[in-house]
């Protein structure tokens, strides 16, 4: 089993981390009830996805302790577990998952790699501070968990404002949606491999 932790962040929010170096035998070895997700999962071709839908159960599980809860999703691909508010990101290697039966919640997790850094005109502001790889993966895993959170406003990365005052490995950023001129507090975990980023 590849949980690498599981976090109680506030009170009823709680976010758990996955390493996926199972394959597919495995998980379900591991969750034997998770053979009953696999029968729907039959018309992903990918192998890899697959193994992250699984990844992503597992996760649920160990947050809710709950075999009997399904994902699915709505007409703008946004998660829902019935009595839960959850967020779900995954990327190479990792899965994430936020939950909480009272709060709106998201989260982004990234691999780290340059492939940021070739893109960055496309999403960094020009009045957003981001001069290293370090600070556009986390304007970018920033804007994916605020896009997220305010999933019914449809935003663009554009429409958002990340604030960056000092880069640690673990703290809290500013967003504005700019759309509804709202801000919010946007916490932040950083590795050699991944950057997280969640909201709540």
């Amino acid at each position: 089993m590849a949980l690498l932790k599981i976090e109680t962040l506030d009170t009823d929010v709680r976010l758990g981390l996955w390493k996926i170096e199972e394959n597919e035998e495995d998980l379900i070895c591991e969750y034997s009830w998770l053979s009953d997700i696999t029968e729907r999962l039959k018309v992903v071709r990918s192998a890899q996805r697959r193994i992250e839908i699984l990844a992503i159960y597992a996760l649920l599980y160990e947050l809710a302790h709950d075999k009997a809860l399904r994902i699915t999703h709505d007409l703008y691909g946004c998660p829902h577990v019935s009595g839960y508010h959850i967020g779900i990101s995954h990327t190479k290697g990792f899965a994430a998952l936020i939950l909480s039966q009272t709060r709106n919640v998201a989260v982004d997790i990234e691999y780290c790699s340059d492939r940021v850094g070739r893109i960055a005109h496309k999403f960094i502001r020009n009045d957003e501070f981001a001069p290293t790889l370090a600070h556009q993966l986390i304007n970018w895993s920033a804007k994916e968990t605020v896009y997220k959170y305010f999933s019914d406003q449809q935003l663009v990365f554009f429409d958002i404002r990340i604030i960056i005052s000092k880069l640690n490995d673990i703290g809290v950023l500013d967003a504005i949606n700019l759309k509804s001129e709202q801000q919010v507090a946007v916490k932040y975990q950083r590795s050699n491999d991944y950057i997280l980023t969640y909201l709540y």
